[in-house]
């Protein structure tokens, strides 16, 4: 059923059980609504992690580089890998301070370690970029991510599964919010005494 707006609406009935009491019907369909919308308003963070892990590995590289495009990173130069896209840009164009930014992004559900962070830093190095952007939809280890916080040259910030979809939906890449109103019913029975 459609709302006047458009908007898809449910129209959700009781079956009668001659041995459960209106309000035990009414208290059970509360509960169950309620943890349908618990769900969906949760469950969305696995729903994206799993639907990244699926995608092929070309359109994977092509939503990293919308990412990073709608981030503020341009002139992209990409390689790839396997679940691995590494690549160079330039942070900040059109503005007055520019820098040049080295990325890989690394597929999986695995944590990321400190080898792996240095490995990044001297190809950071080599590439001779500014900062470091390492992104992953899994997590880091503590140590990849003491190692990434050090004082050393270039900077490196690491990015995980988490912080990802948060950038995804912060971005609306692929994800869009939809306001849900909840009508809550309380009787008062404070009026109802004084009638």
């Amino acid at each position: 059923m459609s709302g006047e707006d458009g908007s898809q609406m449910t129209d959700v009935s009781l079956e009668t059980d001659p041995n459960v009491s209106g309000a035990e019907a009414g208290a059970s369909e509360a509960r169950e609504v309620t943890q349908e919308l618990i769900e969906s308003l949760t469950g969305w963070r696995e729903e994206l992690t799993d639907t990244l892990e699926q995608m092929t590995t070309d359109a994977y590289q092509r939503l990293i580089l919308q990412l990073l495009e709608k981030d503020g990173v341009g002139e992209i130069e990409l390689s790839s890998a396997n679940d691995t896209i590494e690549g160079i840009g330039i942070f900040g164009g059109g503005g007055f301070l520019t820098f040049r930014v080295s990325f890989r992004c690394i597929r999986g559900g695995g944590r990321i370690s400190s080898a792996e962070v240095d490995d990044f830093r001297r190809g950071v190095m080599l590439g001779r970029a500014d900062k470091g952007l390492l992104i992953t939809t899994g997590g880091f280890t503590q140590e990849a991510e003491l190692k990434a916080a050090s004082d050393r040259a270039p900077e490196i910030r690491l990015i995980d599964g988490g912080e990802l979809i948060g950038k995804l939906k912060e971005l609306e890449l692929g994800v869009r919010t939809e306001q849900v109103t909840v009508e809550r019913v309380v009787i008062d029975r404070d009026w109802f005494g004084g009638v």
